[in-house]
């Protein structure tokens, strides 16, 4: 790490100055690295994050080193000892560990030599948690590590069902072994199935057979591991389960999901289901795409059904189209 990180007081702010005396004794590599910082973002999402500076190009990028992908906003300054030579603000951008934040400086006056701190202020209500995580690296692939290892555990109790204490009864009569405590800590809804005077907690059964096996079994595998083993096939359908169970985490995998695969042809279909089944992510990302390709849509031929079921959605849709 090269030089100080230090949060402002209302922790709204970070400053990264530089430790020039390590370049002059030992010339800086290509690119130089803060500490790592973490931040809670206005989703309450937590990030371990490192501000970084490229030599060639003149370019400072703002990282996320963490699991949890987190989305910002604010300004970042870049400053030599008496000019700024970068100001630049941002609106609520997502940052994964796959996808930093980057700023080119467009000029040959400046070089990673010349640069006394960077300056980094979050909108609210986005703030610093707290500074220097040396091993966040580490860290990070540790942590990766057990919970894959816990994945790994969990789900083969569910596969293997031992100690089980509950069973449910899927729509061609098969039965899968499930365990009372994992079911209730991750669905208030199974949570209050199994807790009060259901016949479920008498009957030690639980019946979905409104849904198909195979994908009773995905949700168990979210349930029990975090992940559905098949969201390319089920997305649709367990995006309606997590809302049935009152899992937001679920609803949030199969929304982003859905998204990557939002197209002309679907996404009247998927803004239906965002809107449907709350999943606020998917059908904001499919009114943008409405109101961006408006002319193609109109003419599908789904377009007047949609508009004869869906009203208030279309006066979303003309009213986004009307602010474009």
């Amino acid at each position: 790490m090269y030089g100080d990180l230090t949060v402002g007081e209302n922790k709204s702010s970070i400053t990264w100055t530089i430790d020039r005396d390590n370049y002059y004794r030992n010339q800086l590599p290509d690119t130089v690295s803060s500490n790592t910082f973490s931040v809670c973002d206005r989703d309450n999402n937590h990030g371990i994050c490192r501000l970084g500076i490229t030599r060639s190009p003149l370019k400072i990028i703002l990282e996320n080193v963490g699991n949890a992908d987190i989305t910002l906003g604010g300004e970042i300054k870049l400053c030599s000892e008496h000019p700024t030579v970068l100001r630049s603000k941002f609106e609520s951008k997502a940052i994964s560990n796959i996808n930093p934040l980057k700023w080119t400086i467009n000029t040959t006056r400046y070089d990673l030599s010349m640069i006394y701190y960077v300056k980094l202020n979050l909108e609210s209500p986005c703030y610093f948690i707290g500074k220097d995580f040396p091993n966040a690296a580490e860290t990070k692939d540790t942590a990766g590590k057990e919970t894959s290892d816990l994945s790994t555990d969990l789900d083969k109790l569910l596969t293997e069902g031992k100690y089980s204490d509950v069973e449910i009864i899927c729509s061609d009569g098969e039965t899968l072994k499930c365990h009372k405590n994992i079911l209730s800590a991750r669905s208030p809804v199974l949570e209050a199935m199994l807790s009060n005077d259901f016949k479920e907690v008498s009957s030690g059964q639980i019946k979905l057979d409104y849904f198909d096996t195979e994908v009773v079994k995905d949700l168990l595998s979210y349930i029990y591991t975090g992940m559905p083993k098949h969201l390319e096939d089920n997305a649709e359908i367990l995006l309606q389960a997590g809302e049935q169970f009152q899992m937001e985490a679920l609803k949030e995998i199969c929304g982003k999901h859905l998204i990557k695969k939002l197209t002309k042809d679907n996404v009247l279909e998927y803004l239906a289901l965002g809107d449907k089944y709350r999943q606020q992510d998917l059908k904001k990302a499919s009114l943008e795409m409405v109101v961006k390709n408006a002319k193609d849509i109109k003419e599908d031929t789904k377009f007047t059904e949609f508009a004869i079921n869906n009203p208030e959605l279309m006066v979303e849709a003309f009213s986004a189209l009307a602010f474009k």
